[in-house]
């Protein structure tokens, strides 16, 4: 491949950037953010200007290279919008990076331009003639002429901004961006001869929108001006330099001090102060000009520009997928019809999210994407900005249903605001849904804390429930599902065992031949399941479809090959995991699940058995429910109780759920002393906790015994206020004891097995 036809390089000045092109204009496509260079910025770049001017004293090839600019040529115009065909400058340069410096050269030029005009009488205009040429170059860098109009300046501004501003006729041309509107006030200020000698002035007063970028260009315009008028007044060293180095500006010798050594530009300004300053911000524009760089890189695709910018871009924010997708759809729909679309309400929606958290704007929106394309088509796709990039521009551009395109990428955003808010600050959710359904809410907080990967599945059935109060059950229940779903898979094993990618095939794919074991134990093939993604299964999704795959990954889908179908196959699993060091947020679930509705059970030390209605409610507390902060070891992690092997201390028999003040105070407590706090923590009267508390020869530190009294009741406690002959037989059959309450739960009531 040769390289020249992906993108060229060159290494140019201001002069060939700007003005020897006359007819070449820029572009700023409306992704681009709005102009916001500050005055910091500006002085940095004044600074460079002058050192370079300094240098020339001692460095006759000195240079200032100001960076990079990444253009793309627009040689069909297909970027501009809106647009008047045949009416637009000859080469359009589409500019993907370097918006900042080209605005703010143009502000430094404008700046020492009319500095100069203010200046220039009869007289100055004469002695200094054969040096005002510089004047025609500078004219060539903020306008283009055209061919047509019935005004008396009849050019372009040389940069202009997507949907604000119009290259045009007279009749047609609109310019209300700030450079824009800038570069045409100027055009037209100098084309009035009225306005010799007069001190231009940018008015940003009526600006109807971008009002900070309108003030921002009226400021920084300030500050040239006044770091021009200090340098003019205080830098006489710096002057010296530059008229005895005026050749190296292209100013002949013979110019400058005349044929006879007396007779040049030299002899006239050392007596008039005016022509003198004039000269020298003539010599100014020529070092902007002549000695100003930039490695000027030209693009043949956007794709190939946005690759250039992000390898180069080390302290700036790259542009996210989502901002050079919102031009396309503008483009795609007109922006006179875009602004009473949906499309444009889906698009604010989109951008109302990822506004909400601007410190992660770029992490937000690369969830975003990722998460949309697997509900969208089902395409797994990767965490690079430009793959990112490509992927919205070209499924949008190939969608034949372009508006539920953008619908769901909104939908998906919603969902993402509902799923941080669940693990961060519930009570700000407004669905009536998970309001209403408290063991919902729990659930979609666990998944929050570590199950990003079912965000495209959810949104899906989050997406449906906005359409009727049924499929709302459906939404709550699809929660309940996955969060079974995860806990049965991550329970059983070690490791992930390949559980994403079970998600990314019901999403793509759907399951062409589930098989489920029957009852006598052979494999029967059940009807095919549909892909879950909006391209390819848009209205038919459906929770009991759902149910059947997330059944079918658990007994086939596993890399592990560990087959999971029944409540025996996976009790002889858990009881050998060590799921407290695996994953406290699953097991904290397994715990609040095995105690919610429960009683203890007289059929041995630790045992629980279901309950009336009513009876401990855990799992209408919340997941970040402050009584549920802790997971407590009955043995202690450290100092094992005799008959408790390190093999069995951290498996589900052997843990609890605390208060985290409570839990603290009962780490590493001997047997007594444990039994004690759980019996005073499941009394159901204080009088009957301070009862347990005063008769016991157990004796705590005031801190501990005020925390118990304090502290709610905890029912389920109540089944280990006697620990005697607690080892390792007790803790595997208190492990199969809460599995069976929990798959009870989990798998028969949530995912649908059969009891």
């Amino acid at each position: 491949m040769d390289i020249k036809n992906v993108f060229s390089v060159d290494t140019v000045n201001m002069k060939k950037l700007f003005a020897d092109e006359s007819e070449k204009c820029f572009y700023i496509p409306a992704y681009q953010r709005p102009y916001s260079w500050k005055k910091d910025d500006i002085n940095r770049m004044w600074e460079d200007i002058v050192y370079g001017l300094e240098q020339l004293g001692g460095s006759e090839d000195y240079i200032t290279f100001l960076g990079s600019v990444i253009t793309m040529h627009d040689i069909k115009h297909q970027s501009i919008a809106p647009i008047v065909r045949g009416e637009t400058p000859t080469r359009v340069m589409v500019v993907i990076d370097g918006q900042q410096r080209l605005t703010t050269m143009l502000l430094l030029v404008i700046s020492l331009d009319n500095a100069i005009r203010k200046k220039l009488t009869k007289d100055n205009e004469k002695v200094l003639s054969r040096v005002l040429d510089t004047l025609t170059f500078v004219g060539n860098m903020y306008k283009s002429p055209k061919n047509y109009g019935l005004n008396d300046s009849k050019d372009y501004p040389k940069i202009i901004r997507a949907y604000d501003d119009q290259w045009a006729t007279d009749s047609q041309e609109r310019y209300s961006s700030p450079i824009a509107r800038l570069l045409k006030e100027y055009i037209d200020f100098v084309a009035n001869d009225n306005n010799r000698r007069k001190t231009f002035v940018y008015s940003a007063d009526d600006a109807d929108k971008d009002i900070e970028s309108h003030k921002g260009i009226k400021f920084n315009l300030d500050v040239f001006k006044k770091s021009i008028a200090g340098f003019l007044r205080d830098r006489v060293d710096v002057h010296e330099i530059m008229m005895e180095k005026s050749g190296l500006l292209d100013v002949e010798e013979s110019i400058f001090v005349g044929a006879d050594g007396e007779s040049g530009i030299r002899k006239d300004i050392s007596t008039n102060q005016d022509q003198k300053e004039v000269f020298i911000l003539l010599l100014i524009l020529r070092f902007v000009l002549q000695r100003v760089f930039v490695a000027d890189i030209v693009a043949k695709k956007e794709e190939y520009a946005f690759e250039m910018f992000d390898s180069l871009n080390t302290t700036g924010d790259p542009l996210t997928a989502f901002e050079t997708f919102k031009p396309k759809v503008v483009e795609h729909i007109g922006l006179e019809k875009y602004f009473d679309s949906n499309s444009k309400t889906y698009m604010e929606r989109i951008e109302a999210y990822l506004k909400l958290d601007p410190k992660r704007r770029d992490t937000s929106t690369n969830q975003l994407i990722t998460t949309f394309s697997l509900s969208e088509n089902g395409k797994a796709l990767s965490k690079k900005l430009r793959e990112q990039r490509i992927y919205l521009r070209d499924e949008y551009r190939e969608t034949n249903t372009k508006e539920d395109f953008v619908k769901n990428l909104a939908i998906v955003s919603e969902f993402y605001n509902i799923w941080n808010l669940s693990n961060k600050n519930p009570d700000e959710i407004i669905m009536n849904e998970l309001k209403n359904d408290k063991v919902a809410l729990t659930c979609l907080q666990f998944l929050a804390k570590k199950h990003t990967i079912s965000i495209a599945l959810l949104s899906r059935f989050y997406s449906k429930s906005l359409s009727g109060d049924s499929n709302a059950v459906d939404f709550t229940n699809a929660i309940k599902a996955i969060a079974a779903f995860f806990v049965l898979w991550r329970s059983a094993r070690t490791g992930t065992a390949g559980i994403d990618n079970c998600y990314r095939e019901l999403m793509s794919k759907g399951v062409k031949a589930p098989t489920v074991r029957d009852d006598d134990g052979s494999e029967k093939v059940q009807d095919a399941i549909l892909p879950f993604c909006r391209q390819k299964n848009a209205d038919n999704i459906n929770l009991e479809e759902l149910k059947k795959a997330l059944r079918y990954f658990l007994f086939k889908g596993a890399t592990d090959k560990a087959e999971i179908y029944s409540q025996e196959t996976w009790l002889s699993k858990i009881k050998n995991i060590n799921i407290y060091t695996e994953s406290k947020e699953v097991c904290k679930i397994m715990l609040i699940s095995a105690f919610d509705g429960v009683a203890p059970s007289k059929q041995g030390v630790g045992l629980v058995e279901e309950a009336r209605s009513g009876v401990s409610e855990t799992l209408n507390k919340g997941f970040d429910y402050s009584f549920f902060q802790s997971i407590e070891h009955i043995s202690p992690q450290t100092n094992n109780w005799n008959g408790v092997s390190d093999e069995r201390k951290h498996t589900l028999g052997n843990l609890t759920l605390l208060p985290k003040s409570i839990n603290s105070s009962a780490s590493n407590k001997a047997l007594k002393e444990k039994e004690l706090m759980f019996k005073a923590l499941s009394a159901e009267t204080l009088d009957g906790q301070k009862a347990h508390l005063g008769s016991s020869n157990v004796k705590f530190g005031e801190s501990t015994e005020s925390i118990l009294v304090q502290s709610q009741h905890f029912p389920y406690l109540k089944s280990l206020d006697n620990l005697e002959g607690w080892n390792d037989e007790v803790i595997e059959a208190r492990t199969e004891n809460l599995g069976s309450i929990i798959w009870s739960k989990l798998a028969i009531k949530w995912l649908g097995f059969e009891k």
